[in-house]
């Protein structure tokens, strides 16, 4: 597993939850191929932070709240692709994920946001992260968003005040990644777990 690397090797930890934009986006790339992995990281490494990963126990232990993409190869070896996508589902570590696959993938039937077709142009692969990132950060922003007015609900004086700004920092925040996306994906993006709630 390789560590954060921004585009000029530095080592990095982001939280994209706290006030965090746009430029800081980690990206987990896991193909079963490490020459794959290899070649997407370089390329994706010139606009996000990258973690690499060469089995599903890497990308596993490459999974945190600062991971917004994630691209995995369906036939990933080791514990099974299906349980990274499972984990990414269920944990703190939520993020959009898209299918590194060798044919075309029905989304709708699958855990995946998206696919990449292998071999991935280089253009397609930057424009799905960047789309994929801005559907993460309008999650998270979203859900940081109905915490801060579920505790604003309770509070009271400086702390009440304090809460108001934040709420209005989160809704520009909001406005402006919704404004980035199309209207039935940033819905999609908020609303993706829905049916899964019980």
């Amino acid at each position: 597993m390789n560590p954060d690397e921004t585009a000029d090797g530095e080592s990095t930890t982001r939280d994209r939850s706290q006030g965090g934009g746009l430029d800081e986006r980690v990206v987990l790339v896991a193909d079963r191929d490490p020459a794959v992995t290899d070649e997407l990281a370089a390329v994706l490494r010139e606009r996000f932070t990258v973690r690499s990963a060469y089995d599903s126990a890497d990308a596993l232990a490459s999974l945190d709240p600062d991971v917004s993409v994630a691209l995995l190869d369906a036939t990933l070896p080791g514990l099974s692709a299906q349980r990274v996508v499972d984990r990414v589902r269920t944990d703190d570590a939520d993020c959009q994920v898209a299918a590194l696959a060798d044919e075309p993938v029905d989304v709708e039937s699958t855990a995946f946001d998206d696919y990449l077709l292998k071999p991935v142009n280089d253009d397609r692969l930057t424009e799905t992260v960047e789309r994929l990132s801005r559907r993460a950060t309008y999650r998270t922003t979203l859900e940081e968003f109905f915490g801060v007015a579920q505790e604003r609900a309770n509070a009271s004086g400086e702390n009440r005040e304090r809460l108001d700004r934040r709420l209005a920092e989160l809704d520009d925040r909001l406005d402006d990644v919704f404004r980035s996306l199309d209207g039935p994906e940033a819905y999609d993006a908020a609303l993706r777990e829905l049916d899964a709630d019980p």
